[in-house]
């Protein structure tokens, strides 16, 4: 079976479904315009903060800078506040990104400490308001990246995955570890699978325990999700 192909992202074709994560500290201009020489599929910048990207910070706005040569190319917002989804998921577009990004995945905890990030595993309805909102503002796609759960008694990436389709995501990005594991420990593929299985219209995409082309194929193949995330492991 051949796993890596393009997928298409509502209008947007995707010249792969091997994709590069959004990450704080990593994934800034110089490491974007090197992923760009090897065929990445889709690409993001790191994540910024809705409430730093509403008060048009001048740092905030420079991490968000890209060339079109990095395209398909995505931005991520990072935030709990449904007020705020919208207009900033608009500035997004206007800055020609193609697609816009919710981070319900970080679990640093100066980022949970107010409920954003891996924060809002713990408010699933919350999650789906914020989409929505996104949704409804923009003509971009609108994607979500989440963690397992919050821990291993609530393991919800499941119900997330239905809450993020009914609100109108187009795709989701499961990292197979909970927000207490952080980094540590192994990723779990069932929960991928799980998530997939639910899913009736929306993109599920693998992300955890990527680090050789092999590991991709891997997780391809244990999980049946539609794309992979490449990140830090």
């Amino acid at each position: 079976m051949r796993y890596v192909k393009p997928i298409k992202f509502k209008s947007l074709t995707l010249p792969s479904n091997v994709f590069y994560s959004p990450l704080a500290g990593c994934s800034d201009f110089p490491f974007r315009q090197m992923a760009s020489l090897y065929g990445v599929g889709l690409m993001y910048c790191e994540m910024v903060k809705m409430d730093a990207l509403i008060r048009h910070e001048p740092s905030t706005y420079h991490i968000l800078d890209y060339r079109d040569s990095m395209r398909p190319i995505g931005a991520q917002l990072c935030g709990s506040k449904p007020e705020l989804a919208g207009p900033t998921a608009r500035i997004i577009e206007d800055l020609g990104f193609d697609v816009v990004d919710l981070n319900c995945g970080c679990p640093v905890d100066k980022v949970t400490k107010d409920g954003s990030g891996s924060g809002m595993l713990k408010n699933p309805q919350l999650i789906g308001e914020v989409i929505s909102n996104m949704v409804a503002t923009v003509k971009i796609p609108v994607t979500v990246k989440i963690r397992a759960g919050w821990d291993q008694d609530s393991l919800n990436a499941p119900e997330i995955t239905r809450i993020a389709e009914e609100a109108g995501a187009t795709a989701i990005a499961i990292h197979g570890r909970t927000r207490v594991q952080k980094y540590t420990g192994k990723a779990d593929w069932d929960i991928i699978r799980e998530c997939k299985e639910v899913a009736k219209s929306i993109y599920v995409i693998g992300n955890g325990d990527v680090f050789s082309a092999q590991d991709g194929l891997a997780l391809f193949e244990q999980s049946g999700c539609d794309a992979i995330l490449a990140s830090r492991g």
